[in-house]
């Protein structure tokens, strides 16, 4: 674990045709990279819950959470906030039953992550890409606001942010320039 970046993909949200942060997870299963470790993770308010905790325990170089976008192009959330939507249902049929992930938590979050860096290095390899200050309120923002919760109190933080893959995008195509990009901007860090 030491020294590689995991990345948490997240499983197939109820009947949803495209799941690119699943594609994403068996891509790297299937094109191993010596930087990089994979997760599915389940879609469940609970289970994440779960599934993030243990995450923050572990000892990883840094972590990108893998969730699935809208539009055309991919989204760099660098702010994890501490609200979820209450009547959204999991994969269990399951509301979350509360407005906020951490009643002890602060209302956001950013991440240390070099996120221009990652822009633009996304950029030049012709990704499109776009920095994004709003999460929404699902799982996706759930793990990394309880990932940057739990680097808050540290004084070396963790590299921790959420990517939402564009479903008009190709997995096989832009995944290999993400990674690298991924490396590219944590140099410094």
């Amino acid at each position: 674990m030491k020294g590689k970046i995991l990345l948490g993909c997240f499983d197939v949200f109820r009947d949803e045709d495209v799941c690119r942060s699943r594609e994403a997870y068996f891509w790297l299963k299937e094109n191993k990279n010596d930087a990089f470790a994979a997760r599915l993770l389940t879609v469940g308010w609970e289970e994440n819950r779960r599934e993030t905790e243990a995450i923050a325990q572990e000892d990883w170089r840094a972590v990108v959470f893998l969730g699935n976008g809208r539009g055309g192009e991919h989204k760099i959330e660098k702010l994890g906030l501490n609200a979820q939507g209450t009547n959204i249902l999991d994969n269990r049929n399951e509301r979350c039953g509360r407005d906020v992930i951490l009643e002890e938590g602060k209302a956001a979050y950013f991440s240390v992550w070099n996120t221009e860096k990652l822009l633009e290095e996304m950029r030049k390899k012709a990704i499109p890409c776009q920095l994004s200050y709003y999460p929404g309120l699902f799982l996706c923002n759930g793990s990394l606001y309880r990932s940057l919760h739990h680097e808050s109190g540290k004084k070396e933080k963790r590299p921790t942010l959420l990517i939402h893959l564009s479903p008009e995008r190709e997995i096989a195509k832009d995944l290999p320039g993400i990674l690298e990009a991924l490396q590219d901007s944590l140099a410094g860090i």
